[in-house]
């Protein structure tokens, strides 16, 4: 351990915590430098973990917690999470109803559920589940100071979804007030979330595109991201734009049979499927560069690639349906190969490396 971060040194000035520090408490805890004294019951009530702590005995039988000599020590944890958990053990029932907790508490809220999460105080946890859940239900409405917290939260606890909504909230508004992105960079490489880092370079990468050129060297320094990240942002442009141009430029296409799907020959199909499923095709890339012209809107830009394929292709008469339904075959395929998250945005960034066989 660290001598510096060491809690038990004995030059530390500790404190006791002035609003849980009870006279009557049977049980001392110490978090960071703060003391707080509490009725251990409810903890080892909901926590099979407390209760496990609170029978360890340290040195002449005294078991932790017993004095502010022989505390237990939370290690890892902050006082402030803490008193944040202890304000809603020790509240009446009636301050804790579901329905009345406010936004305003919504950052003792990420605490209650972290630390129960931790501690395995599975009432709590599901207590704290349910507030947030009430609380979120239009993520629009939740202040940006508190999207960090519950984006780290979300990732902790393993719920991708709801960490999902988080992130993609917290990249709206970052780009919208153009915010920088290191805040994401520094959350989401704690939690080693390579679809937030993926999302947030490709804000830094619209930027960048829209004020100059953005192999500019001076332009690359001056928003201090890091090596890893700058490196990172440049070759996953590269691959979006090398993605992007291969759809433009390979025929037939990768989704387009050799065999046509509106039962003409090979020959046929040559040269009247793949002609008139390629003007459809070139029509829909165009359209949706129009509306989202920068490479690092490629989810968007597939979207409306697709949707556009799908409305704008004109209807055949049933005489001659053969090329309408090859391309239409086509286009099924396609949508199958669309993403409908940003999960393959990742791939462009971090590169799966390739397996090398040994044998």
């Amino acid at each position: 351990m660290d001598m510096d971060s060491d809690p038990r040194r004995s030059d530390v000035v500790v404190i006791r915590d002035s609003d849980h520090y009870h006279a009557r408490g049977d049980s001392v805890i110490r978090v960071e430098n703060t003391l707080f004294k509490i009725h251990k019951f409810l903890l080892t009530h909901n926590s099979t973990v407390f209760d496990s702590m609170f029978d360890l005995p340290v040195g002449m039988d005294q078991p932790e917690g017993s004095s502010e000599e022989f505390p237990i020590v939370l290690e890892g944890d902050k006082a402030e999470d803490f008193r944040a958990v202890l304000k809603y053990l020790y509240a009446p029932p009636v301050q804790t109803q579901i329905q009345d907790i406010t936004t305003a508490a919504l950052p003792e809220i990420i605490s209650v559920v972290t630390f129960a999460h931790k501690y395995a105080i599975d009432h709590w946890k599901e207590w704290g589940v349910k507030v947030l859940a009430r609380l979120l239900d239009d993520i629009n409405l939740v202040p940006a100071e508190h999207l960090c917290a519950l984006y780290l939260h979300y990732r902790l606890v393993e719920d991708a979804p709801m960490g999902s909504r988080v992130i993609k909230r917290w990249c709206e508004i970052i780009e919208k007030e153009n915010l920088p992105i290191i805040p994401i960079l520094d959350a989401a490489t704690a939690r080693q979330d390579q679809d937030a880092l993926a999302q947030a370079y490709c804000i830094q990468i619209r930027r960048w595109e829209e004020g100059a050129n953005m192999f500019d060297p001076g332009l690359l320094q001056e928003d201090d991201l890091g090596q890893a990240h700058v490196r990172r942002i440049l070759s996953g442009c590269a691959s979006l734009s090398f993605s992007w141009s291969r759809m433009r430029s390979r025929e037939p296409y990768p989704f387009q049979d050799a065999q046509c799907k509106g039962g003409w020959s090979m020959e046929k199909h040559e040269k009247v499927c793949i002609p008139y499923s390629r003007a459809q095709w070139m029509a829909a890339m165009a359209d949706a560069e129009r509306q989202y012209p920068f490479i690092a809107q490629m989810t968007a830009r597939l979207s409306a690639f697709g949707q556009h394929l799908r409305q704008n292709t004109p209807e055949y008469s049933s005489s001659s349906p053969r090329e309408a339904d090859c391309l239409g075959s086509l286009i099924q395929q396609l949508n199958e190969h669309i993403p409908n998250d940003v999960h393959f945005l990742a791939n462009h960034f971090f590169p799966k490396s390739p397996q090398v066989d040994t044998q």
